[in-house]
């Protein structure tokens, strides 16, 4: 019997059966919050991703998420299923599906057909399919957010932890930058939330004849204001792409005024390292691409 990588035998009970020993999918960051494996199994091709809880204990961006949405990761990988169901309600993108997964430990899911989405194959179809993507999952609003399955915390509460979670992360900013982005954190007023991605990146979708095609990274989905996740996109779109954006989402709904907003989010997602930039002035200073 062929085993699966680094799982008990307990654990690979009701597993579909390998039919030869797992191969490695190179991670694409050094910081991976998973160990990719390839598997072919009786069931047909899969995917298992392993916590590599060393990389999560000292995760920048999962301690973010953890401070700010509540959401206990690696352990909120018991119940991720309903993430994957609700949002293969949701999105025109395929959702692999998902056919076990451990709480802190693994998740296997069925591996989907698809290219990784490299910057210099991003076409217009490409941003459109992204903006029709998000459009429909900002149509989801909630009065609570934190995580997907159940958003416990109120407007009142986004300001207070959000202040709280910049303090905690932000031991070497300078304290003149800190102090106006806590200052305008307190100030924010977010009533309605979305499901949004806070590591929103290229390398989370799949794509086939130049548009996103699958959606396979859903671990850090949860309620939020969508105007964070519209301060990342400042960050994966240039000016032409942001207007091509723009100009889909807009058949959803309103593009929203980023102006009180961007610089406590911009220095959240710093904080988090969600795209590794590590030059606080040349982020912060990033050319402002939305209202």
């Amino acid at each position: 019997m062929v085993n699966y990588p680094s799982l008990s035998q307990q654990q690979q009970r009701g597993l579909p059966v390998l039919q030869k020993p797992a191969s490695r999918i190179p991670a694409q960051f050094s910081d991976s919050s998973h160990q990719l494996w390839f598997c072919e199994t009786v069931d047909g091709p899969m995917v298992l991703k392993l916590c590599d809880h060393a990389n999560i204990d000292q995760s920048a961006f999962w301690q973010g998420m953890n401070s700010l949405f509540s959401i206990n990761f690696p352990a909120s990988l018991g119940n991720i299923a309903e993430v994957y169901q609700r949002i293969s309600s949701i999105s025109p993108l395929a959702i692999p599906s998902l056919i076990n997964s451990m709480q802190a430990q693994f998740l296997l899911a069925r591996w989907l057909p698809g290219d990784d989405v490299e910057p210099s194959a991003i076409t217009p179809l490409t941003i459109k399919s992204l903006a029709n993507h998000l459009g429909l999952m900002h149509q989801q609003q909630h009065p609570q957010w934190g995580s997907l399955q159940q958003p416990e915390f109120t407007a009142i509460d986004w300001p207070l932890r959000l202040k709280k979670t910049l303090q905690q992360q932000a031991d070497s900013i300078e304290q003149t930058v800190l102090q106006q982005a806590l200052k305008q954190a307190e100030q924010l007023s977010e009533n309605t939330f979305v499901p949004i991605m806070p590591d929103l990146r290229w390398d989370q979708f799949l794509m086939q004849q130049g548009k996103l095609s699958a959606l396979v990274d859903l671990d850090a989905i949860v309620y939020g204001p969508r105007t964070l996740e519209f301060v990342l996109l400042e960050y994966l779109l240039d000016q032409s792409q942001a207007e091509q954006f723009a100009a889909e989402y807009q058949n959803n709904q309103v593009i929203p005024d980023l102006t009180d907003v961007r610089l406590p989010y911009r220095l959240l997602l710093f904080l988090m390292n969600v795209l590794g930039e590590t030059d606080l002035n040349s982020w912060l200073n990033h050319p402002e691409r939305f209202g």
